[in-house]
């Protein structure tokens, strides 16, 4: 379904995940709240979840809409200023249903903050908005236009009693409390990343199958297949290959995620790490299969480009990425907890991690403070490329461990990634990594794997998920005929008018 409506799929997840995920665990001590989770999880009401404003996006602890209690027990929701907008979550009136929003806002009690609660808000009822509560829809985000993102603002909705979720006592730990509020985005945020394994399926199984079908004529006046150019089975096949590290990954990741006794910050270390991988690497393989398709690669409506494009919001939703490596790599190189060790330490992708993680440590001891410029400058650059080391060694070793990659798909994406390092292998020399070397590799690894496209191209079950035109001659006839037209009756006559009238006030010299 990811491949065929992301849109859909995006507000199934804020639907299920982070508004009935967040409700769930309150109604299970108040009865008043059970009816309302059975109207979300039976999508009776549409649900929201407004928590990032226009002002905060991950300092969202910072946020600035406050929720004042008052005498009579009913709290007042309030947007302070515009730039305290709920930002991007839909929220205007859609016919036919309500929409409820899982709010979080600033708790006021007697003049005292008491940080950061989730109120129970309606934003819409009976087709209309309700009052108070303003809602603009802005302009359309490519790949994914049928959602209604929008800009929430609050001016003193009265809420009742019930709309708090939890206790209005002061907590004893702001932070823990506020992380246990929002405690559904790291799932979400694995959620959405996990996205990227169907968009990318589908997207190498339309560039594989364009380049099978796709011919030009030689210079013995034959037909040839692109797919006969290297230039189209290297990236196709490494792709495939991507795909096969990733779905170990995320088996793994999984089953680590959801291991009883899990400590939460090594939960919140794989949220960042799966999602540095998983979202950055099909982004680069999908723009690859796009380009291998052309210039009908670049239209909407040949996939590729739409589901490219509605990823990319992924890098974003429930944090962005870059701002999550930061604060793993920096909490990582300060020593505040560690993450599982290689299980593979010989190997070339864990080799490397340790010596870029040994660096980074190096420049880190010359630097007194975590929060000076010094810091800013010589540390944050190297965060993301440090967990992306990490993540890739990481799916090197479940993808080993499982048994089920193909090992030309295996070696092929092992070769790739140390040729995206290939400087520092190079400085090695016991290692042997030479770029003639790696060249070398690379050609091994794709002449194996290349006969079993067809496999590949089965085995990822993308066929039924693919709707491009341009794969079938009868659809692309279809699509193109329905599509907007202008013609003339006699363009040659009308040109021929048009001379002969722009020059009929000149004597002929013959």
């Amino acid at each position: 379904m990811c491949a065929v409506d992301l849109p859909a799929v995006i507000l199934l997840s804020m639907q299920y995940n982070l508004v009935a995920g967040t409700l769930a665990p309150y109604a299970e001590s108040r009865p008043d709240l059970r009816p309302l989770l059975d109207r979300i999880l039976n999508y009776e009401v549409l649900g929201s979840f407004l928590l990032t404003e226009i002002a905060h996006g991950l300092d969202a602890k910072n946020l600035e809409t406050t929720a004042r209690l008052l005498p009579s027990g009913d709290y007042d929701l309030h947007s302070p200023r515009f730039e305290a907008s709920k930002f991007m979550p839909p929220s205007g009136v859609v016919e036919g249903l309500d929409r409820v929003a899982i709010v979080f806002a600033r708790l006021l009690v007697q003049g005292e903050d008491r940080g950061i609660r989730p109120f129970v808000v309606y934003l819409s009822k009976n087709g209309r908005m309700c009052k108070g509560v303003t809602s603009r829809l802005m302009p359309g985000r490519p790949g994914s236009e049928a959602l209604d993102h929008s800009i929430t603002t609050f001016t003193r909705v009265r809420l009742p009693r019930t709309a708090l979720l939890g206790s209005h006592d002061r907590p004893a730990n702001d932070r823990d409390n506020f992380l246990s509020c929002i405690h559904r985005v790291s799932i979400g945020s694995i959620a959405v990343s996990l996205m990227s394994i169907p968009t990318l399926s589908v997207s190498t199984f339309i560039a594989a199958k364009y380049s099978l079908q796709r011919t030009v004529t030689s210079n013995s006046s034959e037909q040839v297949p692109i797919w006969s150019f290297r230039t189209q089975q290297i990236p196709i096949i490494r792709a495939y290959a991507l795909l096969a590290v990733m779905k170990s990954f995320a088996r793994e990741v999984i089953a680590m995620y959801t291991r009883p006794g899990i400590d939460s910050t090594v939960k919140s270390a794989l949220v960042c790490i799966v999602k540095a991988f998983l979202v950055q690497q099909s982004q680069d393989r999908m723009l690859e299969m796009a380009e291998r398709c052309g210039a009908q690669g670049l239209f909407l409506h040949n996939q590729i480009a739409s589901l490219q494009l509605c990823m990319r919001g992924a890098l974003i939703a429930e944090g962005d990425v870059l701002v999550l490596c930061i604060r793993l790599a920096s909490e990582l190189l300060i020593g505040r907890y560690e993450i599982p060790v290689p299980r593979c330490p010989q190997s070339f992708l864990a080799r490397y991690e340790k010596a870029f993680f040994a660096l980074c440590k190096e420049n880190l001891s010359e630097i007194k403070d975590h929060r000076s410029e010094q810091f800013n400058q010589q540390i944050l650059p190297l965060c993301r490329p440090l967990v992306e080391a990490i993540s890739h060694r990481m799916a090197y070793e479940a993808a080993l461990d499982s048994g089920t990659v193909d090992r030309p798909l295996l070696d092929l994406y092992e070769i790739t990634t140390i040729c995206n390092y290939g400087a520092w292998f190079a400085e090695q020399k016991e290692l042997d990594m030479s770029a003639k070397k790696l060249m070398e590799l690379e050609e091994m690894a794709v002449s194996a794997a290349v006969p079993h496209l067809k496999r590949y191209m089965e085995e990822s079950e993308a066929e039924a998920y693919v709707q491009a035109p341009m794969l079938v001659r009868e659809n692309n006839e279809a699509f193109i005929n329905g599509l907007e037209c202008s013609s003339g009756d006699d363009l040659q006559g009308v040109l021929a008018d048009m001379y002969k009238n722009a020059f009929s006030h000149i004597p002929s010299r013959l």
